[in-house]
Formats: structure tokens, sequence, C-alpha cells
């Protein structure tokens, strides 16, 4: 009989928002926060308190560069308006994109650590993220993933030029 058929991956989620909340307390009064990352456009919306809306916002990083989608999770801390603020929640397609990019950028993350470790033991950081993480609640930072894949690429590449011609 013929093996049975894979089901196709799922699709890569492409949601025209990010969207992330968070909260704090003022006065005596909690006070919501919205933050809407337009992927196409690149820049916010934050909507406060539910009612006051501020459009096309750019928010920069500590290193002062503009944040991005690949900047963004849940346990961040950014600068909103001049205060402090920790991304605490996201909605349900925020998860979804940012889980699929951490597993995604994870595998191949695996695969170069595993590559090296042929010609050299090195700190299975994958491995630990995997056993100790929940991917799924977007708590992991891409860019800290994509700097890592950047890092373990270069290794790779001192340690087996010739893999890469």
């Amino acid at each position: 009989p013929a093996p049975p058929k894979m089901p196709p991956p799922p699709p890569t989620p492409k949601p025209k928002l990010l969207v992330f909340f968070s909260w704090w307390f003022e006065e005596g009064q909690k006070k919501y926060i919205e933050l809407r990352y337009h992927m196409h456009e690149k820049v916010f919306q934050i909507v406060l308190n539910k009612t006051v809306e501020l459009n096309d916002v750019k928010i920069a990083g500590r290193d002062g560069e503009l944040l991005q989608c690949w900047d963004l999770f849940v346990g961040q801390k950014i600068g909103v308006l001049g205060k402090p603020t920790t991304l605490m929640q996201a909605n349900h397609a925020t998860l979804q994109w940012l889980e699929f990019h951490t597993r995604r950028l994870l595998k191949k993350a695996m695969e170069l650590e595993n590559e090296i470790m042929q010609f050299k033991p090195i700190p299975e950081v994958v491995h630990k993220i995997l056993h100790t993480k929940k991917l799924s609640n977007g708590s992991i930072s891409l860019r800290w993933i994509m700097r890592h894949i950047s890092i373990l690429t270069t290794q790779l590449y001192r340690l087996k030029p010739s893999a890469n011609k």
C-alpha cells in the first residue's frame, strides 16, 4: 500500500497588523494601551484607554533604531510616548505569526548549531530554549534568534569556508 500522505504544512500567517496590549496604574486608575504595528507601513497605531488613537507613530528601540516586526514580542520593554511600557499580551493572529517565525528561525539555528558541533563543542543554546520556553506565548525575541543565526553562520564559515562557495 502507498505510504500515508503527510498533511501540508500550515500556511504562513501574514497578518496586516501585530497587536499588543499593555496597562499600568496612574493616580489609582488602570490605563490601557493597545499597540498596533502595521506590517506594510512599518508604523504603529496607539489606542489609549480604548478611545484615543494616535496614528503613524514610529517607536525607536534602545539602540535608537526604529522598531520593526522582528523586535516585538510579549515581555518586550519599549518606550511609548515617553513611558516605559512592557508588551503584556498579544492577539491571536499576532501570537500565531510569532510562533510560526520562532519555530522557523529556531529550526535554522538548530541546524547550524548541529553542524558546528561536528567540528567543535559549543553551548546548545537553541536546545535549551526548546526545552525551557513555551513557543506559543509569543515571548521569544525573533530579532535575538536572527542575530544568533548570524553569529552561528559566521562561526560555521570560519570552521568550514568551503561550504559557502
